[in-house]
C-alpha cells in the first residue's frame, strides 16, 4: 500500500528497514497453535512464502518466532509460547541491510525480524532479499577487486552499465591508474630479467620455465585475493579472527605449493634438467614453485586485509597489485635458486 511504501522510504537507504517486507505472519504470544494455523491460511502471503509465524507480546514486541513446520506438527490447543525460539534473533530498521543478510545465511533462516527502536516488530527480511543483497555485494566487490572501481565509492559507481555503456571516458579513468601501476611493475620485472641476462645465456634451458614461474605465482595469488574478497563479502571472513583466516590460507598454500613444486620439478628434470645435464634445475624449478604458491596465498590475504586496516578499499586493484608483486617475486626467487644450485655468478 501507499503507506507501506512511504513507511520503507522514510528508512535510509542500504538499511534493513528499506528492503524489508512489511508483510508477514504474526501471532500474540498467547494464541494457541491452531490460532496461528488460521492466521497463516488467512494470510494474504502465498503459501510457498510463509515459513516462520512471528510472535510478540500485547504491543507488537517481538519475542521470537516459530517454525511452521514445528506449527503444522504440534497440537492445535497448544500454545505458541511453548515453541518460540531465537528470541535474540533480530536486526534494528537502521541496521544496515547487509548485516541482515549475514545474520540470516549464518543462521540458516528463511526470515529475520526488523524491529524499531522500541523492539516492535515493523517488518522481516526474506532469504531471497538477502541472497539478492548478499549477490550485489558480492559483484561490487569483484569489481572493485579487479581494479574497476575508484577506492571508497559505493555500488552505484561499479555497476557494469557504467563501465560498459556511455562514455567510454568513465572505464578508462578507473582502470588507467591500477593499469599504470601494473606497467610499473613490469618494467621493473623487465629488469630483474636483464640483472640476470648472463645466466639465461649460460643456461638456456632455464629460460624455458620463466612463464610457467611467474604465471603460477599469480594464478596462485588471484584465486586467495578472489577468495578474500567473497568471503568478507558474504561473512564468512571474521577480520576479528583474522590471523586464523591468514595462517589457513598460508597452509593452503603450502599443500598447493607442495602438489606444484613436485608436478614442476618433475616435469623440469625429464624435460630440460637431465637431457642437458642439470638435473638441479628440477630442484630450482620445484623449490619456487612452492615458495611461490605460499608466499601468494598469504599475501593475497595479507594485502587487501592491511588496506581495510589502513582505511582504504580494500578490493580495489588487488588482482592488478598482487600479480605485479608476485612475478617480480616469482621471477627474483628462481633466478636465486639457479644462480646458487648450479654454481653460477649473477
Amino acid at each position: 500500500t501507499r503507506a507501506q511504501i512511504h513507511m520503507l522510504l522514510n528508512y535510509p537507504p542500504d538499511s534493513a528497514g528499506r528492503i524489508m517486507s512489511p508483510n508477514y505472519v504474526m501471532v500474540r504470544r498467547y494464541a494457541t497453535v491452531g490460532e496461528a494455523l488460521e492466521a497463516v491460511r488467512r494470510s494474504p502471503l502465498k503459501r510457498e512464502g510463509i515459513a516462520v509465524v512471528f510472535i510478540t507480546d500485547a504491543t507488537r514486541r517481538y519475542e521470537g518466532f516459530v517454525r511452521l513446520t514445528d506449527l503444522v506438527k504440534a497440537d492445535p490447543d497448544t500454545p505458541v509460547s511453548e515453541l518460540i525460539e531465537g528470541a535474540d534473533v533480530r536486526v534494528a530498521a537502521s541496521d544496515a541491510a547487509t548485516a541482515a543478510a549475514r545474520l540470516l545465511q549464518r543462521l540458516d533462516l528463511p526470515a529475520v525480524p526488523v524491529v524499531d527502536r522500541e523492539n516492535r516488530l515493523v517488518g522481516a527480511v526474506t532469504f531471497d532479499d538477502a541472497m539478492d543483497i548478499l549477490e550485489e555485494e558480492s559483484s561490487e566487490t569483484m569489481y572493485q577487486k579487479a581494479g574497476v572501481a575508484p577506492v571508497g565509492q559505493g555500488a552505484d559507481v561499479v555497476r557494469s552499465e557504467r563501465l560498459t555503456c556511455g562514455s567510454i571516458l568513465y572505464p578508462v579513468r578507473v582502470r588507467i591508474f591500477f593499469l599504470l601501476i601494473t606497467l610499473a611493475g613490469g618494467l621493473a620485472v623487465g629488469r630483474i630479467i636483464e640483472h640476470f641476462e648472463s645466466v639465461i645465456t649460460s643456461v638456456t634451458a632455464a629460460a624455458v620455465f620463466i612463464p610457467m614461474i611467474m604465471d603460477m605465482g599469480g594464478n596462485v595469488g588471484t584465486q586467495s585475493t578472489t577468495i578474500f574478497a567473497r568471503g568478507l563479502a558474504l561473512g564468512h571472513i571474521d577480520l576479528s579472527r583474522f590471523l586464523r583466516h591468514l595462517w589457513w590460507e598460508t597452509r593452503v598454500g603450502m599443500m598447493l605449493g607442495l602438489i606444484l613444486g613436485v608436478v614442476g620439478g618433475a616435469i623440469a628434470y625429464v624435460w630440460q634438467g637431465a637431457p642437458n645435464g642439470l638435473p638441479e634445475l628440477g630442484i630450482a624449478v620445484g623449490v619456487s614453485l612452492f615458495i611461490s604458491s605460499t608466499l601468494a596465498c598469504f599475501l593475497g590475504f595479507l594485502m587487501p586485509w592491511a588496506l581495510l586496516k589502513l582505511g582504504l578499499d580494500h578490493a580495489a586493484g588487488a588482482d592488478p597489485f598482487l600479480t605485479t608483486l608476485k612475478d617480480f617475486t616469482s621471477l627474483t626467487i628462481y633466478f636465486f635458486l639457479v644462480v646458487f644450485l648450479l654454481g653460477l655468478s649473477g
